[in-house]
C-alpha cells in the first residue's frame, strides 16, 4: 500500500458537485463500499478557499485515479504519491 493525497481544486461552478462528490466518497468509506484496494485515511475541506485535501491508501494509485474518473471528477486535482513525510510529532 502506498499513501496519496489527493488536493481537489474545483472552480465556483463545479463546487456543489465536488461536494457532493466527496460526501459520497465519505459514506462510501462509512459504509465499507470502496473498491477493494482503495482505503479513505482522511479527508479535509477548507470552506474558506473551496480545497478538499484526501488521504488514501491504495494498492495502485491509477485504480484510484480510474475510480475518480468513473465518479465524473472533472476539477482541478493534484495528486501526490507517496509524499515524503518532514515531520510528524510522535506520543511518547
Amino acid at each position: 500500500m502506498v499513501e496519496v493525497l489527493v488536493i481537489h481544486m474545483p472552480s465556483q461552478d463545479k463546487l456543489d458537485k465536488a461536494k457532493d462528490t466527496l460526501s459520497k466518497v465519505s459514506e462510501m468509506a462509512k459504509n465499507k463500499k470502496l473498491p477493494d484496494g482503495l482505503k479513505l485515511k482522511e479527508m479535509y475541506f477548507d470552506e474558506k478557499n473551496n480545497i478538499a485535501v484526501c488521504k488514501w491508501e491504495a494498492e495502485d494509485p491509477q485504480k484510484l485515479l480510474d475510480t475518480a474518473k468513473q465518479l465524473n471528477v472533472d476539477w482541478d486535482i493534484k495528486v501526490l504519491v507517496g509524499p515524503k513525510e518532514l515531520y510528524k510529532k510522535k506520543l511518547f
